[in-house]
């Protein structure tokens, strides 16, 4: 199954809004993919999988609560690697080490710490992903929960090289969920939206 860059982003981003995510918060879920799935790494599968957690969990995941310490935590929730990943590009410095305590799926921080111009590493368990205007990825890139992720400066570790391309190939199981949250954002069909042009017309005038 195989779908263009842009087809996926706006299938991500409307999956996001669906489960309640603002829309600013879900533009930056369907580019985070979009970016993974370029790199031809699971983002869909990995924003798939965390929606569907998020609506099962009994204590949602949160933004860090103190973004001027070392070590970012949201306890006693999870941290949410959408809301996380867009504190770290909007408040974070570049040179910095960061911590991030209890993150679910934390392969979605990478888009927002790839930084053009500027390498890094993240790492969890046994995974480390490797930036510096190329990607290299050593270990599962999918992880459902990481008790400790680290992002630190410049790329200390190679792994093996990921190629760009331009398609994303979901598995059948995420595209279904992604699907079935984007629905979510649809209107309900009425009888005056039909009048006024949703749809097809009331009258056949072939």
């Amino acid at each position: 199954m195989s779908f263009s860059l842009s087809e996926i982003e706006a299938l991500s981003r409307k999956a996001a809004r669906g489960v309640g995510y603002s829309w600013g918060m879900a533009e930056d879920a369907g580019k985070s993919v979009r970016w993974l799935c370029s790199w031809g790494l699971p983002g869909a599968e990995a924003l798939a999988r965390y929606l569907q957690d998020r609506g099962r969990a009994p204590v949602q995941p949160e933004g860090p609560i103190d973004l001027s310490a070392s070590t970012w935590t949201a306890a006693p929730a999870p941290l949410c690697p959408l809301m996380t990943g867009a504190a770290i590009s909007d408040c974070a410095s570049q040179d910095a080490r960061l911590q991030l305590q209890n993150v679910e799926w934390p392969l979605l921080l990478l888009p927002q710490v790839a930084w053009p111009d500027h390498a890094c590493t993240l790492r969890w368990a046994s995974t480390t992903l490797c930036w510096d205007g190329t990607l290299h990825l050593s270990g599962p890139p999918l992880t459902p929960q990481a008790d400790l992720v680290t992002l630190s400066p410049g790329a200390n570790t190679k792994g093996k090289a990921c190629r760009q391309t331009f398609r994303a190939n979901p598995m059948p199981q995420a595209k279904e969920v992604l699907s079935r949250f984007a629905a979510l954002t649809y209107a309900p069909e009425t009888e005056m939206s039909r009048r006024t042009g949703a749809g097809a017309e009331l009258v056949d005038r072939d």
